[in-house]
């Protein structure tokens, strides 16, 4: 399975189906990637083995919305933007959805990651991980 799918970037965004784009899929899997590289840099690297990292053992539906957002704000508006100044509406929606993409990570990070260490195909309540930084990064 997949962290989002067409059907859920319809829901968010159905505009972009009016492009004459019928498929994103490849964005879709992009941004997933994109997602699943954040969860390993920012918490799996600090707190595991770096080894052991398991896209397979994040919940998929925890990562639905933050795949949605980073495939609008990075691969897919810009495919659809002229980058000119005057009117341009997809400039001003991938800094919307960028927005977005940096709120809804922090909010699942903040939520607790849910990771099946043991993958046996249940989150137990011990599985799902809270992020806390401790340090002011400037």
């Amino acid at each position: 399975m997949a962290f989002a799918t067409n059907k859920d970037l319809y829901e968010y965004a159905s505009e972009v189906f009016d492009q004459g784009v019928e498929d994103w899929a490849p964005e879709l899997a992009k941004a997933e990637t994109d997602v699943s590289n954040f969860v390993q840099i920012k918490w799996y690297n600090n707190h595991h083995n770096r080894k052991d990292y398991s896209k397979a053992k994040l919940t998929e539906s925890q990562w639905t919305r933050s795949t949605v957002y980073r495939a609008l704000a990075q691969h897919i508006l810009p495919k659809l933007s002229t980058f000119r100044p005057e009117s341009d509406p997809f400039r001003e929606q991938i800094i919307f959805y960028k927005e977005r993409f940096d709120e809804e990570l922090d909010m699942q990070f903040g939520l607790g990651i849910q990771y099946d260490e043991d993958g046996d195909g249940v989150v137990q309540d011990a599985e799902v991980h809270e992020y806390k930084q401790d340090r002011l990064y400037r």
